[in-house]
């Protein structure tokens, strides 16, 4: 193993141990000596690593002694000096769901033509027991909800059988959870949902491309619109 990549490893090692809560902030982290005998390497790598972590301000060396673990600095998106402002995340949210309204459009759409029925099958089970879930929207059980209706959701996707939407749901999983959760939050209404969840189950069963294209289209516009008005 070379120096370059044993101090890349040790570096990786220490921010996940950092970051797993296994070396805890503000103790000290363990010593050069026993970091270099777990790699079974010299100490040259590992004292690199130290440096490279003290620099970026997550240790903190300690003359004589092992540096103090100061963890990782938090962030403030929405510093003056940025250019984005709380503000912006009405319109971030906004984007985000118009960028699905037009991958989960065609998505739904190739579900038509391509499921199979065994995958029809599951979709329906998604969609009523999405269906099922919705009185919990009313005791504030949001999470719950928007699970069933993001599972709804999932299963069309899958059903695409297109490698890009597929891995393009799996890339961005907490945005669409959020888009989910809020959407029933701030929903003054359940009634058009319903409707759009049959409407698009109808065209899937229908192998209906273009009606389900446009089923999942509307559907979504009912929520950026939503969002546009919080």
């Amino acid at each position: 193993m070379s120096n370059l990549n044993a101090t890349e490893k040790i570096t990786d090692y220490i921010k996940e141990n950092i970051l797993n809560g296994n070396f805890k902030i503000d103790s000290k982290l363990p010593s050069e000596r026993k970091i270099a005998d777990q790699f079974n390497v010299s100490r040259i790598p590992v004292r690199s690593a130290i440096e490279k972590l003290c620099e970026e301000g997550i240790l903190k060396t300690v003359p004589y002694s092992s540096p103090i673990i100061k963890g990782f600095k938090k962030l403030n998106l929405f510093d003056n000096g940025e250019p984005f402002k709380n503000d912006d995340i009405q319109m971030f949210y906004v984007e985000a769901l118009r960028t699905r309204q037009l991958i989960e459009s065609e998505a739904t759409k190739l579900a038509a033509i391509n499921a199979t029925e065994d995958e029809i099958k599951v979709i329906k089970k998604a969609y009523l027991k999405s269906i099922d879930e919705l009185d919990k929207v009313y005791k504030g059980l949001l999470k719950e909800c928007s699970d069933a209706d993001l599972h709804f959701h999932q299963e069309i996707i899958k059903s695409s059988h297109c490698s890009l939407f597929i891995r393009y749901y799996e890339l961005i999983p907490k945005t669409i959870f959020s888009n989910q959760y809020f959407g029933f939050k701030y929903r003054t209404s359940l009634k058009d949902m319903m409707e759009h969840h049959h409407e698009i189950m109808n065209a899937l069963e229908k192998k209906d491309g273009d009606l389900a294209y446009r089923a999942m289209y509307n559907h979504l516009e009912d929520v950026i619109e939503l969002f546009e008005r919080i």
